[in-house]
């Protein structure tokens, strides 16, 4: 007994390493790819004319895209996670009405990329004609079966798929 205790232990604790490791790695490609989009900004203002508000605006996009990849890195994942549980215990409403925002947004994209998804052999997103405002569907064929309402949910989960 002793000895399968130790043993789940030991699995537990390779497979927080292994994910922390795997979250480190991906914070460190999103601070990359934040530096870049930071660089980029930097380079747009360097170029835009002197007295625009948008070389203002790409100014401080680099800057704050700077600052936030030195951030990723410097904190790491674990850094990035303690962070936040911080910020919920001190404002619970900001970091929920947050989570909100950002599950909403998450769910558009998802939503948005499978629709992109949905595409025949020519690249074009296929389409059903809709009926017109104010007409009835078309009645099945005398003898026939009428068709069954839309699934809404695959067996086991009564609500549809985003």
């Amino acid at each position: 007994m002793g000895e399968a205790r130790q043993q789940a232990g030991t699995v537990i604790e390779d497979l927080r390493t292994r994910a922390i490791d795997e979250a480190d790695g991906q914070t460190k490609r999103a601070a990359g790819t934040l530096r870049q989009w930071a660089n980029d900004f930097s380079g747009l203002a360097a170029h835009a004319e002197k007295d625009s508000p948008a070389r203002s605006l790409a100014a401080r996009a680099g800057d704050k895209g700077t600052r936030a990849a030195d951030y990723l890195e410097r904190q790491g994942a674990e850094g990035l996670i303690a962070d936040l549980q911080g910020f919920a215990r001190r404002r619970p409403g900001a970091f929920l009405g947050g989570a909100l925002l950002a599950g909403l947004a998450v769910g558009r994209l998802a939503k948005a990329t499978q629709t992109a998804s949905r595409t025949d052999g020519d690249g074009q997103r296929q389409v059903t004609a809709a009926p017109a405002a104010g007409t009835l569907p078309a009645a099945p064929p005398p003898g026939t079966a009428p068709p069954a309402p839309p699934s809404l949910g695959t067996p086991g989960r009564p609500f549809p798929e985003v």
